[in-house]
């Protein structure tokens, strides 16, 4: 009964929430990131949307599809001439990144290379991190999300009930 209710007056009063995926695309991340990682070593994604003030997920790239060797070390290496096939994708596709997202090991708290290595080093950017290797089940409560302040800060993001961090479809995490 709360759930709802949280739910009902975050959507009424709230602002919106700052990263939203559907249902469908949620799930084709994780079975993207569990099929690349195995199990046994991180993976991760870039999340498009049509502009980065909504934050809305519309599609997916994940990592070896702009450098084929970006798992090959167990943890995340992207070579930066890769970058550029990704700005190629957003072109073709008239999006932008809305915000990355990879897994780890263990929990999903940053680690000191996540820290001093944004992905994307913009101010606003968001990064998302899944627990376990994004093995099932995953929990709200598990997943991290963090806010690029710039100069190698970030903010965890928190819930509240005015302020919704993650929306799959009709879900709200935190």
């Amino acid at each position: 009964m709360t759930f709802w209710l949280r739910l009902l007056i975050s959507r009424l009063f709230g602002r919106p929430p700052d990263l939203s995926i559907s249902a469908g695309l949620w799930v084709e991340l994780l079975e993207g990131l569990r099929v690349r990682g195995g199990n046994r070593r991180e993976s991760g994604a870039f999340l498009l949307g049509p502009t980065a003030a909504h934050r809305r997920v519309s599609s997916i790239v994940f990592y070896d599809e702009i450098d084929p060797h970006a798992f090959d070390t167990g943890i995340i290496e992207i070579d930066g001439g890769s970058m550029a096939d990704l700005w190629n994708i957003c072109r073709e596709r008239g999006e932008v990144v809305v915000a990355d997202v990879h897994t780890h090991p263990g929990s999903a708290g940053q680690s000191e290379s996540d820290r001093l290595h944004p992905m994307i080093a913009e101010p606003g950017h968001i990064a998302m991190i899944l627990p376990r290797f994004a093995a099932e089940p995953i929990s709200f409560e598990e997943i991290g999300l963090y806010r690029y302040l710039g100069r190698f800060r970030w903010t965890a993001l928190k819930r509240s009930l005015l302020r919704p961090t993650l929306r799959i479809e009709g879900i709200i995490y935190g």
